[in-house]
């Protein structure tokens, strides 16, 4: 069986459940709504690219909807249905990758010099510099991640320590979300689909989005690429390595810091890294990242200034999320931030 989303309070989101996202809320991402084919065609050619699109069968008719949000400028969540059997050719993508994710029907997909049938269960990867031609079944709705080509290169990059070229790396076309190494893709998925649902308060822009993409990207090469495991990088990890990924970490807590900045910083790979912190330090660099942009709140708060505020504060090292922000500060030093400020100011 398809692996079902996480459940929260409120049950499945759109995204991923199998009922199509409907109801006011999912309006605002709505770039599609149409039983007219042009129409359709031209509105996914917005977000994709221009494509031929025909529709299978003369009593077949598109009653097509496309949901669309993007998590940064890298990668975009998109839900698409066409309502009826239809061939699609969109030759080479050219800037972007795609991975496509059937939640109902299926599509045969030529690419690659490869012919499969993708279904739920199932991930197809679309690589930029490959032709590719699909025939999706009538009910065929897909949950689709678009990925920039460009910076899932340097991100590979990042992991291998080595330059994958223009063109970018080179993916399986397909992989099985229910066994393998596939099975820490769908996770994430909920995760994204939770994260960029109406009314979610999402990453915010800035410090987290960035590094949330280089961990969605990541986590697809590891899945997808097998050239990751066959890299370790180069150089030695060495005390002196550590402190320089400690210096620039305080150097740039104000700005974006991605595993990928780190790496780069040391001359290393992303795996290379994660190995140090978790060796020497017990941790993640992310939540290294974390903690120390939470003492820099800290630090503010126990020496305010008289137009010092938590909210302000806590959003200008990162956290924008208010209650969770609070909660993770109670969890590191037993009070909260309110109760800091107060306190600091003699009240």
């Amino acid at each position: 069986m398809f692996p079902a989303p996480t459940p929260t309070a409120s049950g499945p989101t759109g995204w991923l459940d199998r009922a199509a996202p409907a109801g006011r809320d999912w309006a605002a991402l709505s770039v599609l709504n149409s039983d007219d084919l042009d129409e359709t065609r031209d509105h996914i050619a917005r977000i994709y690219k221009p494509h031929d699109l025909a529709v299978q069968g003369v009593r077949q008719r598109v009653r097509a909807r496309m949901h669309h949000q993007a998590l940064g400028p890298s990668l975009s969540l998109n839900r698409l249905a066409h309502g009826a059997a239809v061939r699609i050719d969109p030759d080479r993508l050219d800037n972007f990758f795609l991975v496509q994710m059937p939640l109902t029907g299926h599509a045969q997909i030529w690419h690659q010099n490869n012919h499969h049938t993708c279904a739920p269960g199932q991930a197809t990867v679309l690589s930029p510099m490959d032709g590719v031609r699909m025939a999706w079944s009538e009910g065929c709705d897909q949950v689709m991640l678009r990925v920039d080509r460009q910076r899932l290169a340097r991100v590979a990059q990042a992991l291998t320590g080595r330059d994958t070229g223009a063109l970018g790396p080179r993916l399986v076309p397909q992989f099985d979300l229910l066994r393998g190494p596939g099975t820490h893709w769908w996770p994430l998925m909920n995760y994204l689909a939770h994260l960029l649902q109406p009314g979610a308060s999402g990453p915010g822009p800035g410090l987290h989005t960035a590094m949330l993409e280089d961990h969605v990207l990541a986590t697809l090469l590891q899945v997808a690429w097998p050239e990751t495991g066959r890299f370790a990088g180069t150089g030695p990890d060495t005390p002196l390595r550590l402190r320089q990924l400690e210096d620039f970490v305080q150097a740039h807590l104000d700005q974006p810091i991605t595993v990928t900045d780190l790496a780069r910083a040391v001359n290393s790979s992303v795996r290379r890294v994660q190995q140090l912190f978790a060796r020497e330090r017990g941790t993640t660099p992310l939540a290294y990242i974390r903690d120390k942009r939470m003492e820099r709140v800290r630090h503010e708060l126990l020496h305010p200034g008289p137009e010092t505020r938590v909210s302000q504060t806590a959003e200008r090292w990162g956290f924008e999320h208010a209650g969770r922000f609070a909660s993770a500060y109670l969890k590191a030093f037993g009070e909260h931030p309110g109760a800091t400020l107060a306190r600091s100011r003699g009240g």
